[in-house]
């Protein structure tokens, strides 16, 4: 399995702002062009982002809007980077220091928050592990709440980057969530330290049980879709494709990891799962590896 070329899901909640900013008429016109353009698709949408540019060139919505219409990643990465710049304008001089504790509870400082998480997460798949790390820092360090679920991508990424007390710590704080993304990362980042130790072995049959999907998607005997799912739930197949089609590849690129797997899930999956033949479909997958 390797990386593949997917939209990955920020989770955004909307709030009501904790304070007022001075808005540009002009950039709530845009912003208004950039609502209207949300309920197009494709050329139309594209073509009404740029109207919201012509409005108010520094419109950063309108720039990660086209940046999510655009399918290469290199050219998307470039305009995430305008919308980036273009939000930093917005807020104006000092507008890291007069946000200091209220990042995303402003919600004048959302446009720079989303277009910086999403270059952070095409920055990761370009392998510019570092700048994506260095992003995603930035925005636990504005909103340790992490309204926009960045702990996900984070985690992944220090694994990339074998940052693992980093990572340690990151798991800990989140040792009560139940995700697929923490407890398959978790299980993972225990087999590489440890091997298939029973404290490692246990804490894979706990990320099974969060989610029993993931090791047949895995390994690859369900087909994914083309784009990461829109919404997820706990458990469900949704967030298994989603782990899958974001962070599949780490399993790829551990040397034995999906051969653990195999070997550790093999009872569990012919227990728990409920389609027999693809449990014993992706048992024999996984022992052959799936790259």
């Amino acid at each position: 399995m390797t990386k593949r070329t997917t939209k990955s899901n920020v989770f955004l909640l909307r709030r009501e702002p904790a304070g007022a900013h001075k808005i540009p008429d002009e950039l709530k016109l845009a912003q208004k062009k950039v609502s209207e353009a949300r309920a197009e698709e494709g050329k139309k949408r594209v073509a009404l982002a740029k109207e919201a540019l012509e409005i108010f060139a520094d419109c950063a919505e309108a720039h990660t809007l086209i940046a999510e219409e655009t399918n290469d990643r290199p050219a998307r990465i470039k305009i995430y980077r305008k919308a980036v710049a273009a939000a930093e304008k917005v807020l104006g001089a000092d507008w890291e220091r007069r946000y200091k504790g209220s990042f995303w509870l402003a919600s004048e400082t959302r446009p720079l928050m989303h277009a910086m998480a999403m270059l952070a997460i095409d920055l990761q798949w370009e392998d510019e592990i570092l700048e994506a790390l260095s992003i995603y820092r930035k925005l636990m360090e504005w909103n340790p709440t992490d309204h926009q679920g960045i702990r996900y991508s984070l985690a992944t990424c220090l694994y990339e980057a074998k940052c693992n007390e980093e990572l340690d710590k990151l798991l800990a704080k989140h040792e009560d969530e139940v995700s697929a993304v923490l407890s398959y990362t978790k299980a993972l980042h225990l087999f590489r330290k440890y091997g298939a130790s029973d404290r490692t072995n246990q804490q894979l049959v706990k990320a099974f049980n969060t989610n029993i999907h993931v090791p047949i998607y895995l390994a690859e005997v369900l087909p994914l879709p083309e784009e990461t799912p829109s919404t997820v739930g706990f458990g469900d197949e949704r967030e298994a494709v989603a782990y899958v089609m974001d962070s599949g590849y780490l399993w790829a690129d551990t040397e034995g990891a999906e051969k653990w797997m195999a070997s550790t899930l093999s009872a569990e999956l012919e227990k728990n799962y409920p389609d027999e033949e693809l449990a014993a479909k992706a048992i024999k997958n996984l022992k052959k590896g799936t790259r």
